[in-house]
């Protein structure tokens, strides 16, 4: 039996390890934290030196500007030495909140972007303001109801005259565009539109007459005049001085000096 097992037993192989293989093993095991250092350290030294080369404006400095925007009354040309004088650097350390700001102190600017396009190109979007009528002597109203703190002297007959004592530029603003569009197709041309210190509107046109709408149903009154116009007035409209909307359930009609109903409709 112990010559039986004995037998099956097989007699184990060893094998010296040579000086070459020793190296290798021992030089596997102190190379492989160096090799992860040189991993970490390599790109974050790229990383640091490319931050540190960015950061001298000399480099990438913006070679092109591009001024666009939809330009009807603001000459972009007035914009250009500003930008200019903030665009001598490159992109990443451009100032673009300040000159965002500084652009949009200009009153014909409503809003400004910019867009950097790399590596040295900027472009800067200009959106101007849209002025719907003249704010006092001074000042200008913008489609947006702000105040303008500008003037249009070459087109001062092109827009209306608008005012109020109370600075509600945006009311008036919502007023002057509901008051255009229910009179769209009317003949004559709507060149004051102000408001008192009570909140009534007036309105005055080319020919010298006044509307005068009051404070209360504004758009229903003006309404009423419209309809008037189309069914009686139309013809007699270089006669009237004033129309009084400020009725319940209608209208007065102050003629011309020297003219009355009578006149004007059996004349």
């Amino acid at each position: 039996m112990r010559r039986q097992q004995n037998k099956g037993k097989r007699p184990q192989c060893t094998r010296k390890v040579t000086k070459k293989e020793a190296f290798n093993k021992r030089f596997s095991v102190s190379v492989k934290p160096l090799l992860w250092i040189l991993l970490l350290t390599v790109p974050l030294g790229m990383i640091i030196g490319t931050y540190q080369w960015i950061r001298n404006p000399k480099n990438l400095t913006i070679k092109s500007v591009e001024v666009t925007g939809d330009f009807t009354i603001l000459d972009k040309k007035q914009l250009e030495p500003l930008i200019e004088s903030y665009a001598k650097t490159n992109l990443y350390l451009l100032d673009v909140k300040n000159l965002e700001k500084e652009i949009e102190n200009n009153p014909w600017v409503h809003s400004a972007a910019l867009t950097h396009v790399w590596p040295n190109k900027l472009i800067v979007k200009i959106y101007e303001q849209k002025p719907v009528a003249h704010w006092g002597k001074t000042q200008m109203l913008a489609e947006n109801g702000e105040i303008i703190k500008a003037s249009m002297k070459k087109q001062k007959g092109d827009l209306p005259l608008l005012y109020s004592p109370n600075d509600k530029g945006r009311n008036m603003a919502t007023g002057f565009i509901q008051i255009r569009k229910m009179m769209k197709g009317f003949p004559i041309k709507l060149v004051e539109f102000k408001e008192d210190a009570r909140g009534s509107w007036r309105i005055k046109l080319e020919n010298g007459m006044t509307l005068k709408i009051g404070r209360e149903y504004q758009a229903k009154r003006l309404k009423r005049f419209m309809v008037a116009y189309d069914e009686s007035l139309n013809e007699v409209l270089d006669k009237i001085s004033i129309v009084d909307l400020r009725y319940t359930n209608g209208f007065a009609v102050k003629w011309k000096k020297g003219l009355s109903a009578d006149s004007v409709f059996k004349g």
